[in-house]
């Protein structure tokens, strides 16, 4: 009969420091949607300056930081930078307000998700929405619709277009 080894427990070290937190905390929080990822890079590449001999971005959302760029055998960190993210279409005179896709956006996953909207004064909290269960519903025989790009939208609480220009949207 073989001997089981005895396994001693020791202390873990946590990999996540204040200082890691602190840095994902920012990064999660720094808007960096398709094609407007240099905010979301400049918090990345910052953090891993220290670590790095050199860094870099693409025209693709990438951000890279290489360790020993000009040795045979480098060791490269990378992080793709970008985030799901709409543009505003229109806003009607309710105050909801219409989108477009930015890149590969899955608008049947939106409704009900919380966003933020990122206007000219500032981060706005919305939420998406689409046409009640009611109103979906009229025509008994018919299929229930599903979440297309044209019947969702984006409430932010105002009750006008004015209200949502307000808003700096």
């Amino acid at each position: 009969m073989a001997k089981s080894k005895t396994v001693t427990k020791t202390k873990s070290k946590s990999i996540l420091t204040s200082q890691s937190l602190d840095f994902l905390k920012n990064y999660i929080n720094t808007p960096s949607p398709v094609g407007f990822e240099s905010s979301g890079q400049k918090v990345w590449m910052e953090y891993i300056k220290p670590y790095t001999d050199s860094f870099f971005s693409d025209p693709y959302g990438t951000a890279v930081g290489v360790i020993n760029p000009t040795a045979p055998f480098k060791v490269v960190i990378e992080a793709h930078a970008d985030e799901i993210s709409w543009f505003v279409n229109y806003i009607n005179d309710q105050g909801l307000i219409y989108l477009k896709r930015n890149g590969g956006v899955d608008h049947q996953i939106a409704p009900a998700m919380r966003v933020w909207i990122h206007g000219k004064k500032g981060p706005v909290k919305a939420v998406f929405g689409w046409p009640a269960i009611h109103t979906r519903l009229s025509n008994p025989d018919a299929k229930e619709p599903q979440p297309k790009v044209d019947n969702l939208c984006l409430d932010c609480g105002a009750r006008s277009r004015k209200e949502v220009e307000a808003l700096g949207i």
